[in-house]
């Protein structure tokens, strides 16, 4: 089920909140949640749903010995089963994510075709890069002391089943919500569900009118169907780029939205990632959750930058290559998570040598670079992917040399010059500039405060209800 569409909006939504605020004991709400939870993922696959069960049940069951080891002093036997967790998660991740990744990249390498015969073939699960990240989380930050013992089974699968984080995030680690377990009536508040419906408003409008826009284009490019040549290479790329914030941070957004109209708070999950002004500063800004979790669970448990420049660095590398592998079983994915790696590494390298440039200049420069690297995380295919690149630099240098307009795309094709095309081009350029004035959307929701703001998201959300058609899946849907 997905969040932009007509049945979640008008149906799935609006009963869910009536029957929530109707129950008034606490087990209830969370047994209600938690089957709410369960169709809203099954609706897509029924029969995954069991697969979360299991994880659920694993990591419930591998909580309630770590306690007890600790209890008894039983330290090593705690690490054990927080090990068991882990183990448990990743193996599910890896069959159903990686296994035939595996098998393909043997396949390659040893030029073996019969090796292609053990493959799987198994449809990815949705959201399953998510719910085992946030399962497996509470068995790592139980074992550190860093969270309680939940109470029992039934709050462990409300958790982790929660519907409005379930597909895409943000990761919400159990000792950020454990209080609100604990402590919260989830009573109804008018407030608190007007400022929900706020957040997902503003995440639907980014989704249907920015996300949907920059899509269309990027698809015709990164499809195929645009010819790459320096001007729609770049082009193709800058409309990835927004197509992508905007749609995922839309998900986050509207994610936050529906945790506030039931009475949960969710960490911020972005922070105007393409203003930061250094490569670390965007990591801070970008899926903020992944990037603490990835901080915590692999970086400083390889040891950070306790152990020398040379351990520092090799450390920061891992932990990106396996960000990017973690979105996707692909090899573009490694490369994607290897050029932020570099990154990081070179402007950790020459760190002193740029304290002198101008920030704005320097946050161009990462902005530019991180839609180069965005090329990899989009293509379909590693060779489109290089001839992109080399589109993006190549061609202007064949551009001076022949003096030809069309070596750099002026003399793109029709769908490009007619079809929105010339118009899009300067959207793009006008995003690119607008990007460091346009607020966060915590900064814009008291703007709706007033009666004149009510009535202006009100038209907003009846606009969108009437542009709704077949709705576009998140980027982030199925990882």
């Amino acid at each position: 089920m997905l969040f932009n569409s007509l049945g979640f909006i008008l149906f799935f939504l609006p009963l869910t909140l009536f029957i929530w605020f109707r129950l008034k004991r606490r087990d209830d709400k969370f047994l209600f949640l938690t089957l709410a939870s369960l169709f809203f993922y099954g609706y897509w696959d029924y029969r995954f749903v069991s697969l979360m069960l299991v994880s659920i049940f694993i990591d419930y069951w591998c909580g309630v010995k770590i306690s007890k080891a600790k209890l008894k002093g039983q330290i090593s036997k705690s690490k054990h089963w927080m090990l068991g967790s882990v183990i448990s998660n990743l193996t599910i991740l890896g069959v159903f994510k990686y296994y035939d990744f595996f098998i393909d990249s043997l396949t390659i390498i040893f030029a073996e075709n019969t090796i292609a015969t053990y493959r799987l073939d198994i449809i990815l699960p949705v959201g399953i890069s998510f719910y085992t990240f946030q399962s497996m989380s509470y068995s790592i930050d139980l074992y550190r002391n860093d969270a309680t013992k939940v109470r029992n089974l039934l709050h462990f699968s409300a958790y982790v089943s929660m519907f409005p984080q379930l597909i895409a995030g943000p990761i919400v680690r159990y000792k950020e919500i454990a209080s609100q377990f604990s402590n919260n009536t989830f009573s109804l508040s008018y407030s608190r569900l007007y400022e929900g419906f706020t957040f997902f408003i503003i995440g639907l409008f980014k989704k249907l009118v920015v996300a949907d826009y920059f899509a269309q284009y990027s698809d015709l490019y990164f499809n195929e169907v645009i010819e790459p040549n320096f001007i729609s290479s770049w082009i193709g790329a800058f409309s990835y780029a927004f197509q992508i914030f905007f749609d995922f941070s839309a998900y986050s957004e509207m994610a936050v939205g529906i945790g506030l109209m039931l009475g949960f708070n969710f960490p911020k999950n972005f922070n105007r990632p393409y203003i930061a002004k250094s490569f670390s500063d965007f990591w801070r800004r970008w899926h903020i959750t992944l990037s603490e979790f990835l901080r915590d669970n692999l970086y400083i448990p390889l040891g950070g930058n306790k152990n020398g420049k040379i351990n520092t660095y090799f450390n920061i590398f891992i932990t990106m290559l396996l960000g990017g592998l973690w979105h996707g079983a692909s090899s573009l994915f490694l490369i994607w998570g290897a050029l932020h790696g570099f990154y990081l590494l070179i402007e950790r390298a020459i760190k002193p040598s740029f304290e002198g440039i101008n920030k704005y200049f320097y946050s161009i420069l990462v902005f530019l670079l991180v839609c180069i690297a965005w090329v990899f995380f989009r293509s379909t295919n590693i060779d489109f992917a290089f001839l992109t690149i080399k589109a993006m630099f190549a061609q202007p240098l064949i551009w001076f040399e022949l003096g030809s307009y069309k070596a750099i795309g002026l003399d793109f094709p029709l769908v490009f010059r007619f079809a929105g095309g010339l118009k899009h081009i300067f959207i793009v350029f006008a995003m690119m500039f607008s990007i460091w004035f346009i607020p966060s959307t915590y900064n814009l929701i008291n703007k709706f405060s007033s009666k004149v703001g009510a009535i202006i998201l009100g038209l907003i959300f009846g606009y969108l209800i009437l542009i709704i058609q077949k709705p576009s899946p998140f980027i982030y849907f199925q990882f």
